[in-house]
This record gives C-alpha cells, structure tokens and sequence, in this order.
C-alpha cells in the first residue's frame, strides 16, 4: 500500500508500520527508525521526532531518550501505574 492510499484508507499519515522499520544496533540496545523520524542527540541522550497527520490533524511526535537508561520502558510504565493505582486507594 502506498502512503497516499494509506491515508486515503485510514485518514492518517506516518502511521505506524513495522514493516517499514529500520533496525540499527546502538551500543547495548536497539533503535527502530522509520523513514520520517528525524534523529538528534541532545545532552544525555537521544530525540526521535516524526510528525503525523491524524484525521487532517497535524501532531509533532517527540520521544527523548536517555543515552544512559537506568530502567527499561516497561519498569517505568509499571511504576507509573503503581503511582496512579497508590493515588487512586488514597484518594478512594
């Protein structure tokens, strides 16, 4: 499918399409590119930014990530939604 019949389809472009993913081995870990991502160091790490149109909706996308992690994505969603499920118990 080309990107103007995906968006003909969907209404959205730039979506996210792991076929089109470029894998590149960074140190101890591994980056996804796309196409459109747009990568650039910043101090102590790194900047993934793409730009997606979304139901005629232009959204910015930045991801940050440390050049250094001390914690997988997973660790930290998990220990935000401990933090949020604590609130909710006190607040209840």
């Amino acid at each position: 499918m080309t990107e103007l019949q995906e968006y003909m389809t969907t209404g959205m472009l730039g979506g996210y399409r792991p076929e089109n993913a470029v894998l590149r081995q960074e140190g101890d870990g591994v980056n996804t590119i796309f196409r459109d991502t747009a990568t650039s160091e910043c101090e102590g790490g790194f900047v993934l930014e793409r730009k997606m149109l979304i139901g005629g909706k232009c959204f910015h996308v930045s991801s940050v990530f440390p050049g250094h992690p001390t914690a997988t994505p997973t660790d930290k969603m998990l220990e935000l939604i401990d933090a949020e499920l604590k609130k909710d118990t006190r607040a209840g």
